[in-house]
């Protein structure tokens, strides 16, 4: 065995390994961007979600009496818009 003899000059050894994580991570971030792209992973970050998630916080502040009926029809007719 010599080191050093091939066409990479004794880099083979070292270059290899890098190029082998570099190929995984690649394949690992491919993944993880098609997953992202069909909507398999993640929170729902729609509006129609925040939309949805605004009207209930309203309608617990409501309850609780921290708003006044004025201020929620205000604000009700501010997220329908």
């Amino acid at each position: 065995m010599m080191w050093g003899s091939n066409q990479w000059g004794g880099f083979g050894m070292v270059l290899g390994p890098i190029f082998m994580i570099l190929i995984v991570v690649g394949i690992v971030a491919a993944i993880i961007y098609l997953l992202r792209l069909f909507g398999a992973t993640g929170p729902a970050t729609s509006s129609h979600a925040a939309h949805d998630r605004a009207l209930v916080l309203l309608k617990e502040r409501y309850a609780k009496g921290e708003i006044d009926s004025t201020e929620f029809a205000e604000r009700k007719k501010l997220l329908a818009d």
